[in-house]
This record gives C-alpha cells, sequence and structure tokens, in this order.
C-alpha cells in the first residue's frame, strides 16, 4: 500500500494536470476568436464609466467564445457597476451562484466561490444581502514590473518607464496614457509563441516564515471573476497580473499576507514545481518554478526585442 499510494496520487494529478491545460487550451482559443471578430485582444482593463462604473473583464469579454454566449446575451452593459462596490450593479443575478468550470483548475484547494456584499443601490433593485461569485484560477498577463532589458529598472520610481507596468502584456490595460490602443497580433512584435497572454493562480501563497495561507489569486476581490479595474495607472487591477516575483514564490520579508495583492499577483499552482501558462499563439506550456526571473519577465512581455533562450 505503501507503494501504490504515491502512484496513485500522481495519476490522479496527472488527470488534473491535463484538465487544467486543457482550460488553457479553451480560453487560448477564445482569444483568437475574439481577435478574429474585432480585430484585436480583448482590453485586460478598460475605463470606468463615471461615476466609478467598472466594466467587465477580460474573461466575460470571451464567453461567447466559451460556450457562454446565453450567459453573455443577458449581461446589461450600461449604468452598472460590475464590482458592485459604489454602483448599482445590474448583472448580480447573472453573476449569483453561476459557475464556468473552464476557469477553475481542479488541483486548486481554494475556494471557488466567494461570498460579496451587495450594495443599497443593488438591493433595490431586489438583490439579496450577498451574492455567491466565482473566483478565477486564471489572470491575464497585463504586463511586467520590470523592462526585461534591464532588470534593476524598477519602474515605479521612474514614471517615464510605468507604462511597462500595464501596457507591454498581451492583456493589456486600454486608455491610459502611455500607450492607449487595443492589442493585436501585430502588436506582438516578439512572436506570439514567446509570448505569454494568461497565467495560472490555483494555489494558496504560503508564506515562507510563518506558513500562513492566503487567498492572493487576481480575481479575489470585488466581483470577482466577472469585472476589470480601471485601465491606466492605477493602483489595483481585477483578473489581470503585472508580473513581478517568480514562478510559485512564497519569500516575502515584510510581513505581507499578499506580495502584490491586486496589482502584482504571483503566478502560482498546486501542480509539482511550476504553473501552466497560454501563449498568445494559442499553445500552452508548463513554466518550471526554477525558471530564471529574467527569462520569465521577457516571455511576459510582448515587445521588448530580447531573444528567449529556453532552459
Amino acid at each position: 500500500m505503501g507503494l501504490l499510494l504515491p502512484a496513485v496520487q500522481a495519476a490522479r494529478e496527472a488527470a488534473r494536470r491535463m484538465q487544467c491545460s486543457n482550460n488553457l487550451k479553451q480560453q487560448g482559443l477564445a482569444l483568437h476568436n475574439y481577435h478574429d471578430t474585432y480585430g484585436n485582444f480583448p482590453p485586460g482593463a478598460y475605463p470606468q464609466s463615471p461615476p466609478r462604473g467598472r466594466q467587465p473583464s477580460w474573461i466575460f469579454r470571451t464567453f461567447p467564445y466559451m460556450e457562454q454566449q446565453v450567459i453573455y446575451e443577458q449581461a446589461t452593459f450600461n449604468g452598472t457597476d460590475w464590482t458592485g462596490q459604489d454602483q448599482p450593479d445590474r448583472n448580480w443575478a447573472l453573476k449569483n451562484g453561476t459557475t464556468v468550470p473552464t476557469y477553475r483548475c481542479p488541483s486548486n484547494d481554494m475556494p471557488q466561490m466567494d461570498s460579496q456584499g451587495t450594495n443599497s443601490d443593488t438591493r433595490a433593485l431586489g438583490a439579496p444581502d450577498a451574492i455567491s461569485v466565482q473566483v478565477a484560477d486564471y489572470a491575464g498577463i497585463a504586463g511586467t514590473y520590470y523592462d526585461p532589458r534591464n532588470m534593476t529598472n524598477n519602474p515605479s520610481p521612474n514614471r517615464s518607464n510605468y507604462g511597462l507596468a500595464t501596457f507591454n502584456g498581451v492583456m493589456a490595460s486600454v486608455g491610459g496614457t502611455a500607450q492607449p490602443g487595443y492589442v493585436d497580433f501585430a502588436s506582438i512584435t516578439d512572436g506570439s509563441s514567446n509570448t505569454i497572454c494568461i497565467g495560472e493562480e490555483s494555489s494558496y501563497y504560503i508564506d515562507s516564515i510563518t506558513n500562513a495561507r492566503s487567498d492572493c489569486r487576481a480575481s479575489n476581490w470585488a466581483g470577482g471573476m466577472w469585472t476589470c479595474a480601471p485601465a491606466g495607472d492605477s493602483d489595483w487591477w481585477l483578473n489581470l497580473t503585472v508580473v513581478r516575483y517568480p514562478i510559485n514564490w512564497n519569500n516575502a520579508t515584510d510581513g505581507s499576507h499578499c506580495p502584490g495583492y491586486k496589482k502584482h499577483t504571483i503566478i502560482r499552482s498546486n501542480h509539482p514545481g511550476g504553473a501552466m501558462v497560454t501563449r498568445a499563439d494559442g499553445s500552452v506550456s508548463f513554466l518550471t518554478e526554477s525558471m530564471d526571473l529574467n527569462l520569465f519577465m521577457k516571455l511576459c512581455s510582448r515587445n521588448d526585442g530580447m531573444v528567449i533562450s529556453e532552459p
């Protein structure tokens, strides 16, 4: 039995990893179909409608290409706040309890749903005090915290470089000051096979000192998988990450329970040794947690012009 149990566990994990890979493949195909329809990839973040009406996420925008057309056609896009924080959430009933299995990694041991309170304007529409929304296990790559051409160049103190933080990835922010345009295949000058567009976030952050576990997914905030944050140089994003840390990184020393939460969330998984990603050409890869950070940054930037040397 002692010999059999590890073999059974390994077989089960192999099946789960295959299902996760299939999830990411379906998401990549949906992005391509979206591009075929609109001539560009869906925006990772989009300007909010005043006052503070947050827009739908890239995940929801691809629903018609994920066999979720029925859900998409029921949505209200005007006069609503998809986070449900500051304005009426006219899609509360659509979101409440709805699950899409393609955004759930079977190896994930975190909750699939999150109970979120509703505001008074939403309750006036008939909503209960709280609704249950799905939290996605995958995040779009909006950009890189460091310039892959110079890893010592931290963009935060230098505003001229800050555009890297939200605009040099495939799932970039639209409507900011640095690069307001949409991303299409032509703008992925590094090559679609050399550029990551979606990464897995499907395991707890485990503090290396305290062993405390935290759910730090980019989707784990108001609105869950349904919404994005304001575009441009916002201090937070939803269902996106601006890559700053290595894969499966756990080594914060400043007491952070979620390093980079709502901004630089970490690509991570329960698959032993690394995490799954989708490249812009639609292919799915497993990247090891030992990958050099500079190489990882190169893969997350669509236009740095750096040569990729696969380990």
